[in-house]
């Protein structure tokens, strides 16, 4: 098959038009761009990389908002959302001027439906090396939860999302670590940098990961 590579980015001081390039490609399927200077190749390699920190975004109206970490708590401040608890277990959800009146499981369930968690790489390589020990020990799929407390307007909801782990889950989580593995084993230049970002410890485990050593 075809690989969808983009041409130049002839702008070489940009470093964030250059980024940006690359997310808009990746949307369309694009796998990777041109690099026109050492600087550029260092930042393609490092763009499509796993973020340092995990991070929680509530998807509105096609937009992806990241929330605030604050104290172990995930902290909505905007007008496009809005919380009130008008009882023990009564709950008034607004969302782009829609109103609905909601008991705590089902105010749950819909705020599922509206946060996605965007793993760091520390969650994607213990998550692989939890499923690398099950599957050692016989199981072909495990059950993982992501949780965190949403607070919106002053009102605290913990969720938990769920997520079964089979051998396609591993194989799609690796794909990232595989991206890391190469740059990091044919970069010795980016080293330090990768080392600055992550910490020794989880580039080490990320190097293992996937591998038979």
């Amino acid at each position: 098959g075809c690989i969808a590579v983009d041409g130049p980015y002839d702008d070489i001081r940009d470093v964030e038009g250059y980024r940006e390039r690359m997310v808009e490609n990746r949307a369309m399927g694009m796998t990777g761009i041109w690099a026109l200077t050492p600087g550029q190749v260092v930042t393609a390699n490092e763009a499509p990389l796993p973020p340092k920190t995990g991070s929680w975004l509530l998807e509105l109206d096609d937009d992806e908002i990241e929330l605030d970490a604050e104290d172990g708590r995930q902290v909505y401040d905007g007008d496009e959302l809005s919380l009130e608890q008008v009882g023990d277990d009564s709950y008034v959800l607004r969302v782009d001027g829609e109103e609905q009146e909601l008991d705590g499981e089902e105010l749950h369930e819909e705020l599922l439906d509206l946060t996605t968690y965007v793993p760091s790489m520390d969650d994607i390589v213990d998550s692989m090396e939890e499923f690398e020990a099950a599957k050692e020990a016989g199981k072909g799929a495990i059950a993982m939860t992501q949780a965190t407390t949403l607070v919106i307007d002053g009102v605290e909801v913990d969720i938990a999302k769920d997520r079964m782990w089979d051998e396609a889950t591993y194989q799609a989580a690796m794909t990232p670590v595989a991206l890391f593995q190469d740059v990091y084993e044919h970069r010795p230049d980016q080293h330090d940098a990768l080392e600055e970002m992550y910490g020794e410890g989880i580039v080490e485990r990320a190097m293992a990961v996937g591998t038979d050593d």
